[in-house]
């Protein structure tokens, strides 16, 4: 694939971290893009759906790209979710995090008014044009209530010269990743979503990586690293490891986020596990499954 940037592997999203009283804490981007680099990360993503990047003033959203890119200082590329509900707010959020050193765009379709095929290729074909760096279009219709199909991202693929990469979240992810790829080859890169959950099915099926909830980020490199050497046992292994914890934090997108800010406060990369509201929160029992599971995550490490 003929790409000035060439993202492949595992990309995990970035946690926004706040203090105890909702601030945003920029030293916690810090620790945490060390310690993702140093867990095998080969992106870093911000500002997304799991990063409570629809919890941040637009001021905040600048401050996080310019800190995570200045952290990663090269080392990665830094990929950010910019998206809108209508044409002008994307572009002006994709361009913005152009101007700051993102790399790649990550962009979800906008979904308050749902756009048919041809707006939908309008809208992506205007962020493309104005920002000038590598699209992710973001597949989530079970988050949006917007379908997009690969039919469509072929059309897309021709025309708009930086469309280069889809993140599949929908369901049935693996015949969409197939379909994809049949139709795009190597036009487009796919990458797993929904935390991973179906990282061996995607990448028997063509995909070039996942991206996860940043806490995982070493069982999914590590488990991309064992299969394209070759050893399924080893990557179905790993998985299997990995998957109950994964699991339970998929019940939804704020107990993936609580299980992430969590983990970090107590591997003390956060000083605060705080999430902006409005969040669905952990009740008792949950709180005491998580944890269970950060007990033998932690207590094994």
């Amino acid at each position: 694939m003929a790409d000035p940037v060439a993202l492949h592997g595992c990309i995990p999203i970035l946690a926004t971290p706040f203090a105890d009283d909702g601030a945003l804490d920029l030293g916690g981007i810090d620790r945490q893009v060390e310690w993702l680099l140093g867990e095998g990360a080969t992106g870093i993503a911000c500002n997304a759906i799991a990063s409570e990047g629809y919890k941040l003033t637009e001021a905040e959203r600048d401050a996080v790209v310019e800190r995570t890119v200045a952290v990663v200082g090269g080392r990665v590329p830094v990929v950010a979710s910019a998206d809108g509900p209508g044409v002008e707010p994307a572009i002006d959020r994709a361009t913005r995090a152009a101007d700051h050193g993102a790399a790649a765009l990550m962009v979800l379709p906008p979904y308050f008014v749902k756009p048919d095929a041809a707006a939908l290729l309008d809208y992506y074909e205007r962020i493309g044009d104005a920002a000038g760096i590598p699209l992710i279009v973001q597949d989530a219709p079970q988050l949006t209530g917007v379908a997009m199909a690969p039919t469509l991202w072929v059309r897309m693929a021709e025309r708009i010269p930086t469309f280069r990469y889809v993140k599949v979240e929908g369901t049935p992810q693996g015949q969409t990743i197939s379909e994809a790829v049949r139709l795009c080859g190597d036009r487009l890169g796919v990458f797993c979503g929904w935390g991973g959950l179906s990282i061996l099915d995607a990448l028997e099926r063509g995909s070039v990586g996942s991206m996860p909830a940043g806490n995982f980020t070493r069982a999914f490199a590590q488990i991309q690293t064992a299969w394209e050497a070759g050893d399924r046992a080893e990557a179905e292994r790993l998985f299997d490891a990995a998957i109950p914890f994964v699991l339970w934090t998929m019940q939804s997108i704020d107990f993936s986020v609580a299980t992430m800010k969590e983990e970090f406060r107590r591997r003390g990369i956060f000083a605060s596990n705080h999430q902006r509201g409005p969040e669905v929160r952990l009740d008792e029992v949950s709180r005491g499954q998580l944890a269970r599971f950060l007990d033998a995550r932690l207590g094994a490490a």
